[in-house]
């Protein structure tokens, strides 16, 4: 994306607040808040050993994890919140390796291409 910007038109953002942030085994992670038409998204980034990552989720107005975060609202954390340079991924792993702690969370990571000179992307 040319210059960094979120896709789509330009409009105005929706605030997004600071929370206390925490420390999990050594990584200060960064918490975030923003409200929504029907409930609270909260967004939890760190730079993380093998580099960054992003968890959204969102809760109802009776704080409930009724729906998972849209793409526009997992996007928007993401351009807002991280390099412009960094590319994210959500992994789904074979199942026997699945986590899921929270059920409405999405998890974003950093991903750095291995160094092939093949050029097969």
């Amino acid at each position: 994306m040319p210059g960094g910007k979120s896709p789509g038109p330009s409009v105005k953002k929706p605030a997004m607040y600071e929370r206390e942030g925490m420390t999990i085994l050594d990584v200060t992670e960064r918490v975030f808040t923003r409200r929504v038409g029907d409930g609270t998204l909260t967004v939890i980034m760190a730079q993380e050993p093998d580099g960054w990552h992003l968890s959204v989720s969102f809760k109802d107005n009776r704080h409930h994890g009724s729906r998972y975060p849209r793409w526009d609202e997992i996007a928007d954390a993401r351009y807002r919140l991280l390099p412009d340079d960094v590319t994210m991924v959500m992994f789904l792993p074979p199942p026997e390796e699945y986590v899921a702690l929270h059920d409405t969370t999405f998890h974003l990571h950093e991903w750095v291409p291995p160094n092939d000179s093949s050029g097969i992307a």
